[in-house]
């Protein structure tokens, strides 16, 4: 595994809805062991409620972050931890004024190429369901439906 040191300057960094998303560290820096990112969450930031085929860690650095975890919700601070092992229904949700920092490390490889994708998914407004479905399930997501 390479050293690197990330930078502003030199963060591969890409967009979502409401948020800032910065690659630590890809599964080719991990030899597909895990992946980390840094998300900045602007006021109204959110995702859907889902389940991922791997573990996941937020830490919250900065700000105040909505995290619900298998139907129960849970407000959290700077420095506080969430671990959401896999197939767990969770989601995310920044309700405040301000933005939140929250980096998420996740097991495998999957999660960044997830994200840059639904990233460019909605580059062009609200992406067509069955698009961000096929999408989820190449890289172990489940969206959640109102079904279920």
């Amino acid at each position: 595994m390479d050293t690197t040191v990330i930078t502003n300057a030199t963060a591969d960094a890409f967009a979502m809805p409401n948020t800032r998303a910065v690659p630590v560290a890809t599964g080719a820096d991990t030899g597909d062991g895990w992946e980390a990112l840094e998300l900045t969450l602007q006021p109204g930031a959110a995702s859907p409620p889902h389940t991922l085929s791997a573990d996941k860690v937020f830490y919250l650095a900065d700000g105040v972050l909505e995290v619900e975890v298998d139907g129960a919700t849970h407000t959290l601070g700077a420095g506080d931890v969430a671990r959401i092992p896999a197939g767990i229904v969770h989601r995310y949700r920044n309700a405040s004024d301000a933005s939140a920092r929250l980096l998420v490390l996740v097991t495998g490889a999957t999660q960044v190429s997830f994200l840059r994708g639904m990233g460019r998914l909605g580059q062009a407004g609200q992406p067509e369901p069955g698009a961000v479905a096929e999408h989820a399930a190449a890289h172990g997501v489940r969206i959640m439906t109102p079904a279920g």
